[in-house]
């Protein structure tokens, strides 16, 4: 299935520059271990578009516990910009920033993406710095997520890939977009006229409620038919042939802007936490974004169902902490621009990963495509 109209794919790097950097990084690396008395034993080099990753023999003189004793040190005295160092089987996995990153434009990412014909849950939404292996976005087992990000993080450019690649792979028979954005749907404008869009751009706070209401109301009008059907979920529901139902992908940016109204919160509390809690069955997935997620901005109920956890770079060790849910994650030291790390229900490690480049033009281009495909 040839997914992208004729796009230009990203420029390779020099390949004898690309080595000559590979080697005075991993130099400079090894002499700043050794004049600590760190064990400095290197398995494997390999550079990605954001960095260079360095898998260390392990030992008692090379811990991951001791590297980040010294990562202050190896900064500001031998000038590496270590982004992490994290354990791997019998090796601690070292990212060294490049200094000039390449840009991963959306035909690279998805020159290999071959989804199955039909409808399709599992969403190439980036490629993962440890093996260039795609990272892909799936209901299953994790039906909800949260994205996280500052700004200038890349979180929008995720949220077009997200919905560019449930357009690309699925009919409007089998997929909907609702899309609820309180910046005016600036960032959104390319989408206005994809086929898959339940409606328009809801941008105001008003209209979002009316939206949310309607999603309750169709899960509920979707669990009694599953009910009569015998049948306990969308899966078992299409199995048996039964009238098509489109799944539902609700994406909400900013969600943090409106809640700051009490009124506006309360009632968008209860809307939230029932989906959350219930959707999923029904076919209806939700994808949440906002700066900081703490509790003053996504109830306690819905943050625990935003299983997959999608965090570009934040502003604090405290955000990443919320963000992620777990202890020095470290996604306050991510490159920005797409530059992320994941959570998902299909690893249970966080996962390091590039988000494909996105521009306004790439958008329209995409959206024209699928338009010609699904003509409305």
């Amino acid at each position: 299935m040839n997914l992208l109209p004729d796009l230009p794919a990203s420029s390779r790097p020099d390949q004898a520059a690309e080595e000559a950097w590979i080697e005075d990084t991993t130099r400079k690396i090894r002499h700043a271990f050794l004049k600590r008395e760190l064990s400095a034993e290197i398995v494997q080099a390999k550079g990605t578009p954001n960095a260079l990753l360095l898998h260390f023999r392990g030992s008692d003189r090379l811990t991951v516990g001791l590297l980040e004793a010294k990562l202050g040190e190896l900064r500001t005295t031998d000038g590496l910009d270590i982004i992490s160092v994290r354990p791997g089987l019998g090796v601690v996995i070292v990212m060294v920033a490049r200094p000039n990153r390449l840009t991963l434009t959306l035909p690279d990412a998805w020159k290999n993406w071959h989804p199955k014909a039909g409808p399709n849950t599992e969403i190439l939404i980036a490629i993962q710095e440890n093996d260039n292996s795609p990272l892909y976005l799936s209901p299953y087992p994790q039906p909800h997520t949260l994205v996280a990000g500052a700004t200038g993080s890349g979180k929008s450019v995720l949220i077009q890939t997200i919905i560019l690649g449930i357009a690309s792979t699925n009919s409007p028979e089998e997929a909907e977009v609702v899309i609820i954005d309180p910046k005016q749907g600036l960032d959104y404008m390319g989408f206005e006229k994809l086929p898959h869009l339940t409606n328009e751009i809801i941008t105001s706070p008003d209209d979002a409620l009316h939206s949310l209401s309607e999603l309750v109301a169709e899960m509920e009008r979707r669990l009694r038919l599953f009910r009569e059907s015998r049948v306990q979920n969308i899966d078992d529901y299409l199995r048996k042939g039964k009238e098509g139902l489109p799944r539902l992908w609700v994406i909400h940016d900013e969600f943090g802007d409106w809640t700051q109204n009490k009124d506006y919160s309360d009632k968008v509390t209860a809307l939230v936490n029932r989906l959350g809690q219930m959707a999923r069955a029904a076919g209806i997935y939700l994808i949440f974004a906002a700066q900081r997620p703490d509790n003053t901005i996504f109830p306690m109920i819905l943050r625990s169902n935003l299983g997959n956890r999608l965090i570009l770079k934040v502003d604090s060790a405290g955000t990443s902490e919320i963000s992620v849910g777990i202890k020095n994650a470290g996604a306050e030291k991510l490159l920005s621009r797409g530059h992320l790390l994941a959570l998902t229900g299909s690893s249970p490690e966080l996962v390091y990963a590039q988000v494909p480049y996105v521009d306004g033009p790439t958008v329209e281009q995409v959206v024209a495509r699928i338009n010609q495909k699904y003509p409305r």
